[in-house]
């Protein structure tokens, strides 16, 4: 009897360890280590699920009333102090391990890197991401509604990331990572991961904010470290390389917060005008130039407007040279080259 019922113990066991092992494996050292509780949670539950059924079933089918049977009450012979403590006993002790374990593992994904091999920080607003690569000094951004952000990290390697929202509550989520992290206005949020296995995934935001939340998404590619190094020299390259032709007046047209050029080009010697026409209804943009994506230096800053409405802007006399201009509303993903030529 007591060997019987250590099988069905066992087959109980090995069926929650084959249907945990059914669940989405985490691509990332922190994932994956989700997903192990995930599987632990699964194989304890499993059991105490067919107990707690099992003893239900058998309730209903033994004490169901019968055809000519007695009608009396059943007598009650639970309620016991013997009872009342097994019954808060085997709880107590099941929510204590897994506190214990859950805390443990919500210890080792929350733990910053110390020695990051890449250092992000990712701004979101409506609808759009910008990544920006702090140690290898540039960006990649998308355009709403028409261009998902593609970005690349090493496999193997630890990525820091700070998280930022430039208007409303977003959220950063990899379904592959099996981790999500909420981007809060003001209130930054850091956390650390590292992937593990080479290949493209899908993210997106997972907090509601606005009309066009749906088109809130990114593609994350896992690579080698020496397609990483090929692409980040490529990446730099692409963004030295922006290059137009004075062609006119410059104007600048701003449609579903992204503007319709990314490169503007004006004769030196003299002052010159940008017109800007915000098409965006009930959204704020601005026109301001910089010497580099990194801001040190500004040369013009305009204010900002609420459209739909345009505005013209007189800038003075620019040296020759390369100048980078956006909406700081919304950053990078509303940017391009100012080409003085």
């Amino acid at each position: 009897m007591v060997a019987s019922r250590v099988a069905r113990v066992g087959v109980v066991v090995l069926a929650a360890a084959a249907l945990a092992g059914c669940a989405k494996q985490g691509a990332t050292m922190q994932g994956q280590e989700i997903h192990d509780l995930y599987v632990l949670v699964i194989i304890l539950a499993l059991p105490v699920f067919v107990g707690v059924e099992g003893a239900l079933l058998w309730c209903v089918l033994r004490y169901r009333r019968r055809r000519g049977g007695d009608d009396r009450p059943v007598p009650q012979g639970v309620g016991g102090p013997r009872t009342l403590a097994v019954f808060f006993a085997i709880p107590t002790v099941i929510v204590t391990f897994f506190f214990l374990y859950g805390e443990r593992t919500l210890a080792d994904v929350q733990r910053p890197e110390p020695n990051p091999a890449v250092e992000l920080r990712i701004d979101s607003f409506q609808w759009q991401w910008t990544f920006y690569y702090l140690n290898e000094g540039f960006f990649v951004t998308g355009r709403t509604l028409t261009k998902e952000p593609v970005i690349e990290l090493p496999v193997g390697a630890p990525v820091h990331v700070r998280l930022e929202a430039r208007d409303v509550v977003h959220e950063f989520y990899v379904p592959d990572f099996l981790f999500m992290r909420n981007a809060l206005p003001g209130r930054p949020n850091e956390f650390s991961f590292t992937p593990t296995q080479i290949g493209t995934f899908r993210g997106q935001c997972a907090e509601f904010c606005g009309l066009h939340h749906d088109q809130m998404r990114f593609v994350l590619k896992v690579v080698s470290q020496a397609d990483y190094v090929a692409w980040v020299d490529q990446a730099r390259k692409a963004a030295q390389h922006v290059d137009c032709n004075p062609s006119g007046p410059l104007k600048l047209v701003s449609k579903d917060n992204s503007w319709n050029t990314g490169c503007l080009a004006v004769a030196a010697g003299g002052p010159f005008p940008v017109a800007v026409s915000n098409l965006d209804a009930g959204i704020e943009h601005n026109f301001a130039v910089y010497d580099s994506a990194k801001r040190k230096r500004t040369f013009f800053q305009s204010p900002r407007f609420v459209g739909v409405a345009e505005r013209t802007f007189q800038l003075r006399p620019l040296p020759k040279g390369r100048y980078y201009f956006q909406c700081d509303v919304h950053g990078p993903a509303m940017s391009g080259a100012l080409v003085v030529k």
